[in-house]
């Protein structure tokens, strides 16, 4: 409570002292402000109930935050980003603009007519390889089954860790780097980051046959279809590329990288009949050798979900920063236009570094 309320006092003055108009460097205005979404559901509480909080944002929310956005900003499409980027012509107004990450239906059904009502261009970001499947994306599935575990008591990182080795996988890894916080999220990470993709899916396969899931929830989490994707992109909507399955691609091997790039570029642009330039990290996570494979498949513009950078490839990292129901409230639970200035302007990053590792790049 004292963080929150120390965050809402410095917003405050922060905004009031017009600190975002005399410091434009550290306000983060060297490139237009680029919004990163996720899932957009009707109900924050419901929903957040079996998914990760922080990929969630109510349509009430996002409305709230889009307007915000368009009063201040002009709302460009990520073409017109690119261009200004490339060209260094600035804009008569500050520029952002407007993404959504992993290709989830609901992004049709509840963001799609808000954008088309208010004339908002925006970008979504496909995991080609599960289009149409109706398939659950792994880290969701992972989320839900560690948050039921958590929710009966048991111990998150020892299950996960059994099931594993009942598959054969060697878990000594994750047993010693893993115990600081049995919290689902965390342990998702650690996860993720640890283990190859097909043995998570094995202890996952195995421990889904021992609990209950919300069948509800899981509908919720359904990705797009081609239907509504080609409908977006008729809509003047822009399709960018998450790669093939959504791996970690600083994790995998080179070739596997270069595979995910290629493959789901060439889908979206077989699919659309339009070139895809843009390409958006899985998870933010980039490092020198992944940034060049996105250059050699023919993006011209990637997207982070930080404020690091490859100097040598700055348009191939282009910097976002993901928001979700909770990143503009204030220490009362209220949508403080305070607390959204500061975080339009990164002004709560002061660090200027992230916690993932993009090795060379610092």
């Amino acid at each position: 409570m004292l963080r929150s309320i120390g965050k809402t006092f410095y917003a405050c003055a922060y905004t009031w002292s017009g600190a975002d108009r005399l410091l434009p460097r550290l306000a983060g205005r060297q490139t237009p402000f680029i919004v990163c979404y996720h899932r957009v559901v009707e109900n924050f509480e419901r929903s957040s109930t079996g998914a990760i909080p922080s990929m969630l944002i109510s349509t009430r929310m996002l409305e709230r935050q889009i307007d915000w956005l368009a009063k201040r900003f002009s709302l460009r499409t990520l073409d017109e980003i690119g261009d200004h980027l490339e060209t260094g012509v600035p804009f008569e107004k500050p520029a952002a603009a407007v993404t959504f990450d992993d290709g989830y239906n609901d992004a049709y059904h509840h963001a799609f007519p808000l954008l088309k009502r208010k004339g908002i261009p925006a970008a979504f970001f496909i995991v080609t390889g599960l289009v149409d499947t109706g398939s659950t994306q792994i880290f969701d599935r992972l989320y839900l089954l560690l948050d039921l575990l958590h929710a009966h008591g048991l111990p998150l990182t020892s299950t996960i860790s059994g099931a594993l080795r009942s598959i054969g996988v060697d878990t000594t890894k994750l047993d010693r780097t893993s115990q600081a916080e049995e919290e689902p999220f965390t342990v998702m990470t650690e996860i993720l980051k640890t283990f190859p993709r097909h043995e998570i899916e094995g202890a996952i396969a195995l421990l889904e046959n021992q609990v209950s899931f919300r069948n509800d929830l899981l509908r919720e989490m359904v990705p797009l279809n081609w239907d509504m994707i080609e409908t977006m992109h008729r809509a003047g909507m822009t399709i960018g590329s998450h790669t093939k399955s959504h791996l970690l691609l600083t994790s995998e091997a080179v070739e596997v990288g270069q595979k995910e790039l290629v493959e789901s570029k060439q889908v979206l642009e077989a699919r659309l009949k339009a070139t895809v330039n843009h390409f958006a990290y899985p998870d933010g996570r980039f490092n020198p050798s992944l940034v060049e494979a996105v250059s050699t498949a023919g993006y011209r513009f990637g997207y982070t979900i930080c404020h690091m950078r490859d100097p040598n490839r700055p348009l191939l990292t282009i910097p976002r920063k993901v928001f979700w129901e909770s990143t503009c409230l204030n220490a009362f639970g209220s949508f403080s236009s305070a607390v959204m200035n500061c975080q339009t302007h990164w002004a709560f990053d002061w660090k200027n570094r992230c916690d993932h590792d993009h090795s060379a790049i610092r």
